[in-house]
């Protein structure tokens, strides 16, 4: 059975995820789809984790800031050093949804390669806690507040 990947677009921007140990990582993002970010950090994270992070998407000339909460799904390393990490969102927002929406709009698509099979990655919806959603607010969902850009 073959399996598409969703289309990604190429966006640039900083990006920071904490860490359980309330650690900040900051990073760049890389591309981004309708379900996830990947973001270029320096070091390697735990997979299978649910992290708050907080990114920066350009649309439409106008710098958007990106706070969500998001599940560390794959890591590999980066030919030009750090490692790719490949972050699903844990929500369906909609504010984020029509930022992207715009963004693919305006930007070219990523070319999206078929997988032969692929796992099956459960989304964890906390449908309890707080909204994330598209601020200049440092405050990630789960409270933890992050250092400015």
């Amino acid at each position: 059975m073959e399996i598409q990947r969703p289309v990604r677009y190429p966006i640039r921007g900083r990006a920071q995820v904490v860490l359980p140990n309330e650690e900040v990582r900051s990073g760049h993002t890389q591309d981004i789809s309708f379900g996830g970010v990947c973001i270029l950090l320096g070091d390697q994270i735990g997979l299978n984790v649910s992290y708050p992070i907080r990114f920066e998407m350009t649309v439409n000339g106008k710098v958007q800031v990106i706070t969500t909460q998001a599940k560390s799904v794959y890591g590999v390393f980066a030919s030009q050093g750090g490692f790719r990490v490949g972050f699903q969102f844990d929500d369906a927002d909609p504010k984020r949804t029509a930022l992207i929406d715009a963004l693919a709009r305006k930007k070219p698509m990523v070319t999206p390669r078929k997988k032969e099979s692929a796992p099956s990655v459960a989304t964890n919806i906390n449908a309890e806690g707080p909204n994330p959603a598209v601020t200049d607010s440092p405050e990630t969902p789960s409270g933890t507040a992050l250092p400015d850009f």
